[in-house]
C-alpha cells in the first residue's frame, strides 16, 4: 500500500487537494457559506423544521394507525394469493413466450422495453381520463400518437436488423456522419 500513496500520481493528487482545501478554508466563499448557515439556524424555517416534520411521531401507538397497519397486511396477503394464483398462468401464456423469444434475441432490447414503456403511459391515461370523466378530443390524439410511437419502437426493436438495413437508417447514418465529420 505504501508504494499506491507514495507514488507521484497519489502525492500529486493529495498536494492538490490540500492547496483546494486551504485556498478555501481563507475564501470569500466559505464566508458566504457560513453566513448562510447562520442566517438558517436562526431563521423560522428552521425552527418549523425542527418542531414539527423533525420530530418523532406520536401516531405509532395509536389505535387508528395499527388499523391501517392491519388493514395493509391484510391486503398484502390478498395480493400474495393473486400473486400465487396468476404468475404461473402468466409463465405459461403466448405473450410471456413472445417477450421471452425478443429478449433472448439479444439486438433491440431496449427499444423493444421503451416502446412497451410508451404504450403503456397513454393506456393509463386513457383509462383515469375516462375514470375521472375528462376525455377531450386533444388528450385522445395525443394519447393515441405516443401509442402510434411506441408500437413503432416496439416493431423497430423487434426488427432491428432489418431496420438497420433499411433506407432510413442509412439515410440517417449518412447525415450523421456528414455532420459530425
Amino acid at each position: 500500500m505504501s508504494y499506491v500513496t507514495g507514488s507521484v500520481f497519489c502525492r500529486s493528487i493529495i498536494n492538490i487537494v490540500k492547496k483546494i482545501t486551504n485556498a478555501y478554508k481563507g475564501s470569500m466563499l466559505k464566508r458566504c457559506a457560513d453566513a448562510v448557515g447562520r442566517c438558517y439556524r436562526d431563521s423560522a424555517l428552521h425552527g418549523m423544521l425542527h418542531r414539527y416534520v423533525f420530530k418523532k411521531p406520536w401516531f405509532r401507538y395509536s389505535l387508528v394507525y395499527r388499523f391501517v397497519c392491519f388493514l395493509a397486511h391484510i391486503v398484502d396477503i390478498i395480493c400474495g394469493y393473486i400473486h400465487n394464483i396468476l404468475a404461473p398462468a402468466i409463465k405459461s401464456s403466448m405473450i410471456y413466450a413472445l417477450v421471452l423469444k425478443i429478449k433472448g434475441l439479444g439486438t433491440g432490447n431496449m427499444a423493444y422495453l421503451f416502446g412497451i414503456l410508451l404504450m403503456s403511459i397513454p393506456i393509463g391515461s386513457i383509462i383515469s381520463m375516462i375514470i375521472t370523466d375528462s376525455v377531450t378530443l386533444t388528450y385522445m390524439i395525443l394519447c393515441w400518437g405516443i401509442f402510434g410511437l411506441g408500437m413503432f419502437v416496439v416493431l423497430c426493436g423487434i426488427y432491428c436488423s432489418a431496420f438497420n438495413k433499411s433506407l432510413l437508417a442509412r439515410l440517417v447514418k449518412l447525415l450523421t456522419d456528414i455532420v459530425l465529420g
